[in-house]
């Protein structure tokens, strides 16, 4: 069967698919939009004069791969209502190429309680009732992308097994498994036990993971039967055992391992394609040899007993190859301190992600990070806090090759206070007054004038972006 593809632009796949369905619509009422709506009685008879002269069904004329590709654009609930344009619409849908199921009631609310996981039950979960019905009645022989997000617990196991199933039939290229549901162990799903009789797929190239109980031989059979895998994430579940990336000839490019309990077991990376890795930086338990090719790296700090040693033995064969380290701090350690930071010869970006940045004195020694990357261009930080701490004097660090330092958060000229000593010297910043959630609309109007006042002042490698973290 010859396949013809279609290119869209980037962004534009949904409104491209909206306007073509408008204009079949108006197609087939023999309306035209560039014209004024004439009454209904003036419709019918349009209608029975254009019949009569033989309206084309343009979208008719198009080849079944065409529609599939269209309708793979889609949401599945629309792909699935075009079975109502005509006669021959009825079965167009099933072989749409991607099957999303995503409750959209709770896309951004992954919390669950007690009540809820205690009286859900699988056989009534409309959920499960509607991945059951469009499984049976689907009649595509290959699968671009199949997503499971919504809440379910381990009671559906065997459920969850047949979909895999159907999945590893399919030769599915990104499989997302982002259940939602309680972090005890005992509301999660095994995913050994979802595995059941795991073939070779020589087509998955994503696999994301989330809630859910994990083994280091689970992810290992995952690498073995998947040749071209180049993107794994795993999100919010529990690591049971050591998990290595260990092999030569690994593809994999993107790894992301973000919110786990980890407990005492080890991550292991021995990628030689791996460029990107994102991972929750435990004491001692993550390790890095022969990759290359890494230059992107997200440490995630939840542990207050992480130092700086813990760090630069966990980097010390990657150091002087990293372009871009993000530091995520949701946890900040007690005796992080920044001395000793391992000197980065090529680091270009560096990102400080924080909630408490002046509580812990995380600023203050940081001329020792930016004398230890001279070809620093872009230092970020975020953090989330309506309110820090006044942080004492520092020492003046000034850097010949800083372009941009941009600060967010909703209290971002006290981040000026202290950073201004990377450039130029500046008073502007003691006019400005601190946010807070008590501030009101005009106060916060009033706040961010003066924030773009202060911008004038400044130099232009340093760049104030605000956002208010309380409800306005």
């Amino acid at each position: 069967m010859v396949r013809t593809q279609v290119r869209f632009p980037a962004g534009a796949h949904n409104k491209y698919c909206d306007d073509y369905f408008k204009w079949y619509w108006k197609l087939m009422d023999g309306t035209n939009s560039n014209q004024q709506e004439p009454c209904e009685k003036h419709k019918r008879k349009k209608r029975r004069i254009e019949c009569d002269k033989g309206v084309v069904d343009r979208i008719s004329e198009l080849p079944d791969e065409i529609i599939y590709i269209i309708l793979s654009f889609l949401p599945l609930r629309q792909a699935a209502s075009t079975s109502l344009l005509s006669h021959r619409w009825p079965d167009l849908w099933k072989h749409t190429s991607n099957l999303d199921f995503i409750d959209s009631n709770r896309r951004h609310n992954i919390k669950t309680t007690e009540i809820e996981n205690d009286s859900w039950d699988v056989s009534t979960c409309k959920n499960v009732k509607m991945v059951n019905s469009v499984l049976e009645s689907h009649q595509a022989l290959f699968l671009k992308e199949f997503r499971i997000q919504f809440y379910i617990n381990s009671s559906a196991q065997s459920t969850i097994t047949k979909w895999l199933e159907f999945v590893w039939s399919r030769q599915v290229e990104r499989l997302n498994l982002k259940f939602i549901c309680d972090n005890s162990p005992k509301h999660m799903l095994v995913l050994g036990d979802l595995l059941g009789e795991i073939r070779c797929m020589q087509h998955l190239k994503t696999l994301s993971l989330r809630c859910l109980i994990i083994s280091g031989e689970d992810i290992s059979l995952f690498l073995k039967n998947c040749p071209l895998l180049r993107e794994l994430n795993i999100e919010g579940s529990h690591l049971t055992s050591e998990v290595k990336f260990c092999d030569s000839t690994l593809v994999l490019e993107e790894l992301r391992i973000r919110k786990c309990n980890i407990r005492e077991s080890f991550i292991n990376i021995s990628a030689p394609n791996l460029a990107l890795v994102s991972v929750d930086a435990r004491p001692g338990q993550l390790w890095f040899e022969n990759v290359p090719r890494l230059v992107d790296v997200n440490f995630a700090i939840y542990s207050a007993r992480y130092t700086m040693q813990h760090f630069t033995s966990a980097v010390s064969c990657i150091t002087s190859q990293l372009e871009k380290l993000t530091f995520s701090l949701y946890l900040y350690p007690k005796k992080l301190s920044w001395n000793g930071f391992p000197i980065m010869p090529n680091l270009k970006e560096l990102v400080v992600k924080e909630s408490s940045l002046y509580e812990h004195g995380c600023l203050l020694p940081l001329k020792s990070v930016i004398s230890a990357c001279p070809c620093l261009q872009n230092f970020k930080f975020e953090f989330n806090e309506s309110s820090v701490k006044n942080a004492p004097n520092v020492e003046r660090c000034p850097h010949q090759y800083i372009k941009t330092m941009k600060f967010q958060g909703s209290c971002a000229t006290d981040i000026i206070q202290s950073m201004t000593y990377i450039t130029v010297c500046c008073n502007a910043y003691q006019e400005i007054k601190r946010c807070t959630r008590a501030m009101s609309k005009d106060g916060v109007h009033s706040h961010r004038e003066q924030m773009v006042h202060l911008q004038q002042h400044l130099s232009h490698q340093v760049e104030i972006k605000f956002f208010k973290s309380i409800d306005e």
